[in-house]
């Protein structure tokens, strides 16, 4: 009886914590918009059943489709952003090609208490993001750039207190990551994600995401884990102008990649992935980083950020050594 009462118990919680997201993403208007509806799709692990990804990354939940925020060539000219070929990538924009290089779709699950059990209601004024969690949902377009740049990113650096962790659930994705160490010694590496991997990145670094396998569906998490004195807001659109970008970018040819740029010279040639054996622990066979959000006890966050910054104060990425590069 007393396990039934749980399993009950559990049950309820879980169907409770849907019906707030699914109020989050109505009073957002990310779903309840669009009529047209999305009959077949394969379930995407996001923490609440129905939630699906169609052909051409159209994300839907119970066939509602979301609306998401899209980032085409325009957006990513509009920035400071390196690039492998920029006047090849302007001449064929002042040409007319504009494609969509990802949707964004920002608090695809209502912020979370880090001290508490529950996410925030829908129409609560914006939380803080020290002492909230955020997650977002990105769906990465398959296709290639003037100038043999793998669909992108903008990239941006993250602020010093900001703990991010990814996980690709559709498609395959590899982010380049660069930074100093907290001794200050450079670093650049390239991670190679496919379904299921997870991964954070450290404190205060600069980072970019290329499609290699298209469309890539990827949830990740944010949080302000900083000591008092840091930035507290949550990192908005001013992300993309916070500082110069790392001049390195990647280039795909016959199936291969090469990195070109002038700051190899500074940073050297990406090399793998740093080895992070404090994350291992962190999602329980068969959780996904979007149950971890939802439904995650109060400690078990905080261990996250105590991990975290036990790691970086050991110099992660580079205490436990990197990876071949692929």
């Amino acid at each position: 009886m007393i396990g039934m009462r749980a399993t009950e118990n559990l049950t309820g919680h879980r169907l409770s914590v849907r019906r707030t997201v699914l109020d989050h993403l109505r009073h957002r208007e990310i779903i309840g918009v669009d009529p047209r509806r999305v009959t077949d799709g394969s379930p995407l692990p996001l923490g609440v059943a129905g939630v699906t990804v169609a052909s051409g990354g159209v994300v839907a939940i119970d066939g509602d489709r979301c609306i998401p925020v899209h980032r085409t060539l325009s957006n990513l000219l509009g920035t400071d952003g390196y690039f492998a070929d920029r006047a090849a990538l302007t001449t064929w924009h002042d040409g007319g090609y504009d494609p969509v290089l990802y949707h964004a779709v920002r608090d695809f699950l209502p912020p979370r208490e880090k001290a508490g059990k529950n996410c925030v209601p829908a129409g609560t004024a914006e939380p803080s993001g020290r002492a909230h969690l955020f997650a977002d949902l990105v769906v990465y377009q398959p296709g290639k750039l003037p100038g043999d740049e793998p669909f992108r990113s903008t990239g941006h650096w993250n602020l010093p207190g900001q703990l991010e962790i990814f996980q690709t659930l559709t498609g395959r994705v590899l982010m380049l990551v660069g930074g100093h160490t907290r001794d200050g010694r450079p670093f650049l590496y390239e991670q190679v994600c496919g379904p299921g991997s997870v991964m954070a990145v450290p404190f205060g670094i600069w980072h970019v995401t290329y499609v290699l396998d298209g469309p890539a569906v990827v949830f990740n998490l944010t949080t302000d884990a900083g000591d008092a004195g840091q930035v507290t807001a949550r990192p908005g659109e001013e992300k993309y102008r916070r500082a110069a970008p790392i001049a390195v970018t990647l280039r795909r040819r016959a199936g291969r990649h090469e990195y070109v740029g002038e700051g190899l010279s500074y940073w050297g040639r990406p090399l793998g992935a740093p080895r992070t054996d404090w994350l291992q622990s962190l999602l329980a066979p068969g959780e996904s980083l979007a149950d971890l959000h939802l439904y995650a006890s109060p400690s078990r966050l905080a261990a996250l950020q105590r991990l975290a910054w036990e790691a970086y104060a050991r110099c992660w990425p580079e205490h436990g050594g990197f990876q071949n590069a692929s």
